[in-house]
């Protein structure tokens, strides 16, 4: 320090005194030899005309403060005349200045600098400020920060700003307890404290209290959708930020969006105060799994694309409030109108007095369908519908072969009884003649019953023959859908369905 005022003070000395040589002359301002072209008075005027009066009048005042020990209000003087014109001779006294301060660090900093700025100092100063550095030297320690670092943090030693972390370097600090915090927009502050000796390297474990990552999730379209993390739900709406554990988690977006939005690819309105809302009905909207890791002390970002998952789908009958089905499961009266997950669905539609109708509708992203079903009534039995060649000769069928089992039915009990009554009267076989008439009408009613059971039988047959067998035109009815075309009709086994895309 001494070495360092001695020399700035011999430069002033030599502007102020009168020496045989006027080539030992220097500018204290400036360290600078004076011009020999120019007398004592001309020189002095030449130096305050030109622009750097406001630097030189700084740095004056600058001088008369360190002169009186007023290093600070010195401080302040030096720096405003380097903002003004950068001299080597001011960046000396900052040095001086800061070291008097106590800031060692900052000081050795200062000449580092100035040595770079004007590496070619002369002798006797460039000696002074190697001494004033080594002294410095063993003043100062480094600081190491190891644990918690986070990525673009800013660090403050004493609450003064030092860099934003990871530093390039160590970290020269001045000897004795620092205050070591570390801040982070969106996080609580990291903060220990160590004791820096001289000369070593001083590590500063750094520890989270709140030991958190942030993640922030939003919509490609800027659509609000509800967010799972980790496959539950949060209740939050995109797009959102928020504290979540360091590690790995799965995001999803779901839910409903108005379908005019979704058409428009517009981003519907916010609620009062800025904040947006899902929609409890629309479309259906889902969006892929995605993984994020999310680490410590750092934000992490993931944008989704939601795409929606079910389509319009509207529903009429003739006759219409006919009782509907939808993949089995009742879902009302017709007409209808919802919306379904994308994909086949299954249509059931029944009416009193009228055949049961099912049919498949395959439902596509973005766009509505329109089916109506068309019921047929229920052939009745006084109904010409239900009186055809068919139906005729299987009821023809079937009730002759009643009637002969009917007959088979009485015959046989008769005859059975008559039969019964000779094997009493008759024994050995041996009949009395007055027994000749009812053994004639024992014979005559196992005929009869046995041409009945033959009838019976044959009509049997005949009715079921012409029941499978005749099999009439198609009662063929179209049920019509958007891109659809559905047929119903009467068959032999009861209602058919087909159709064609």
């Amino acid at each position: 320090m001494a070495g360092w005022i001695l020399a700035l003070g011999l430069l002033g000395a030599e502007t102020r005194a009168e020496p045989a040589d006027d080539t030992a002359k220097f500018d204290i301002y400036t360290g600078e030899p004076l011009a020999r072209a120019h007398s004592d008075d001309e020189a002095p005027a030449r130096a305050h005309s030109d622009d750097k009066a406001p630097a030189r009048a700084h740095f004056e005042r600058g001088v008369a403060r360190f002169d009186r020990q007023e290093y600070r209000e010195a401080l302040e003087e030096f720096r405003k005349s380097l903002e003004h014109k950068r001299t080597r001779n001011a960046m000396g006294y900052v040095a001086s200045c800061l070291k008097q301060l106590g800031q060692y660090d900052d000081a050795l900093e200062q000449y580092e600098a100035m040595r770079s700025e004007y590496p070619e100092l002369p002798p006797r100063t460039e000696a002074t400020v190697a001494a004033d550095m080594a002294e410095l030297a063993g003043l100062v320690g480094t600081l190491v920060l190891r644990g918690d670092v986070p990525a673009g943090a800013s660090l403050f030693i004493d609450d003064r700003f030092r860099g934003r972390l990871p530093l390039d370097k160590p970290l020269r600090l001045s000897v004795g307890s620092r205050a070591v915090r570390v801040e982070k927009e969106g996080f609580a502050p990291i903060a220990t404290t160590v004791e820096v000796k001289a000369g070593r390297e001083n590590v500063a474990e750094l520890v989270a209290t709140s030991r958190k990552g942030r993640l922030r999730v939003s919509e490609r379209h800027n659509w609000p959708l509800e967010i799972e993390i980790d496959g539950k739900a949060t209740g939050a709406v995109t797009p959102w930020e928020g504290l979540l554990d360091p590690g790995e988690h799965t995001v999803r977006l779901r839910g409903f969006l108005d379908e005019e939005a979704l058409l428009s690819c517009d981003v519907p309105g916010a609620m009062p105060g800025g904040k947006w809302a899902a929609a409890r009905q629309g479309a259906k909207m889902e969006s892929g799994v995605k993984t994020v890791n999310v680490r410590l002390y750092d934000v992490a970002e993931v944008v989704l694309g939601a795409e929606d998952q079910d389509a319009s789908l509207k529903i009429e009958s003739a006759p219409t409030g006919a009782r509907l089905w939808i993949d089995g499961k009742e879902v009302g009266q017709t007409p209808w109108e919802g919306r379904l997950p994308l994909g086949e669905h299954a249509i059931g539609v029944r009416a009193d007095g009228y055949l049961y109708a099912r049919q498949e509708v395959t439902l596509e992203r973005r766009k509505q369908r329109e089916v109506t079903v068309a019921l047929d009534r229920v052939p009745g039995f006084w109904t010409a519908e239900f009186w055809t060649a068919r139906t005729v000769g299987a009821t023809a069928g079937y009730g002759t072969g009643v009637l002969g089992l009917g007959v088979f039915a009485v015959s046989g009990v008769l005859a059975l009884n008559t039969s019964a009554d000779l094997k009493q009267a008759c024994p050995g076989g041996l009949c009395p003649r007055d027994r000749a008439a009812q053994k004639e009408r024992a014979h005559a009613l196992g005929v009869t019953a046995l041409a009945g059971l033959i009838v019976g039988g044959a009509g049997a047959v005949a009715g079921t023959v012409v029941l499978v067998a005749a099999r009439p035109e198609r009662e063929e009815k179209r049920v019509t859908s958007a891109g659809t075309a559905w047929e119903v009709g009467v068959g032999p086994f009861g209602l058919s369905l087909g159709g064609s895309f």
